[in-house]
């Protein structure tokens, strides 16, 4: 195998987007932070906020993986990942899993505040133990815990500026913990990943409830996550032209979510879904925008 093989290999073991996306979140709340205190970069601490944030991250996604493995080669979305495939043994996987999350944490406690690196512990610990292991398979509910997880890095990059726990840094991790639904109960709205997670016995929101309630859901964290933003930007002072932008932005996507729960169609939720990403990376952005233009 060709290194540019091993390097996709390697991407798709780890969900390299999901990855960055999550280590993005991390740095803007970060440079947000820095940008509102009217502080210097420490660009070491940022940098050991990034790498243990990449190596944490993707541990423990590798470790998801290697857990879920039965399902995903049952589901047609991820019956192509690396493990359903043959591509790499659970035993390697479990082995890079471990290593990249031990690695993570570890390095966290030794170059960050003790509080940035308990709350990049609690995101493996949330997504792995709480998450995969005790919940994906029982409740419907388990997705608020894998929300819970996936907005741990936004908030460990404000404590790794403020070594402490405030109201905004929890907004940041409110805003993720919202916005999850809006993603991942979408991708499940979709046929083909319904009929997926029906076969594996996942009891995903559109499985075990009707489809009307699963959209009332996805709603409602349109509207708490593009509150809780707004909340932040108001809160740090952010340019009010920008504030007004990130009003229109979530009055749009409430809209969207709104219209399809209204008169549902597959193609309105899958531009749900292909718009959630950009929603949640430009909010971000222009909540740092906002702040450098105070």
């Amino acid at each position: 195998m060709n290194l540019k093989n091993l390097l996709s290999l390697f991407g798709n073991l780890i969900k390299a987007r999901q990855t960055i996306l999550l280590v993005y979140t991390g740095v803007l709340s970060y440079l947000i932070t820095v940008a509102s205190n009217a502080a210097e970069i420490n660009w070491f601490n940022l940098l050991h906020l990034v790498i243990s944030l990449y190596f944490a991250v993707s541990g423990t996604t590798v470790l998801n993986m290697y857990i879920d493995r039965d399902i995903d080669a049952i589901m047609e979305r991820t019956k192509e990942r690396p493990l359903p495939t043959g591509k790499i043994s659970p035993s390697i996987a479990l082995i890079i899993g471990i290593v990249l999350t031990v690695v993570g944490v570890f390095l966290s406690f030794l170059t960050l505040n003790w509080i940035a690196a308990v709350i990049i512990f609690f995101g493996f610990f949330f997504d792995v133990v709480i998450y995969t292991i005790l919940l994906k398979r029982r409740t419907k509910y388990s997705i608020i815990f894998g929300g819970i997880a996936g907005g741990l890095p936004a908030w460990a990059g404000r404590v790794a500026i403020t070594g402490t726990l405030d109201w905004i840094g929890f907004l940041f991790l409110i805003f993720i913990l919202a916005w999850i639904p809006v993603h991942i109960l979408t991708i499940a709205l979709i046929p083909r990943n319904f009929k997926g997670y029906k076969d594996a016995g996942v009891p995903m929101w559109p499985i075990v409830s009707s489809e009307a309630q699963t959209m009332r859901v996805i709603a409602i964290g349109a509207f708490i996550s593009s509150i809780a933003l707004y909340e932040v930007a108001r809160l740090l002072g952010a340019n009010a032209i920008i504030r007004i932008i990130w009003g229109v932005c979530c009055v749009l996507i409430i809209i969207l979510v709104i219209k399809n729960l209204i008169k549902p169609s597959n193609k309105l939720t899958f531009l749900i879904f292909k718009i959630a990403s950009l929603y949640m990376i430009l909010g971000f952005l222009l909540v740092f925008l906002g702040v450098l233009l105070i």
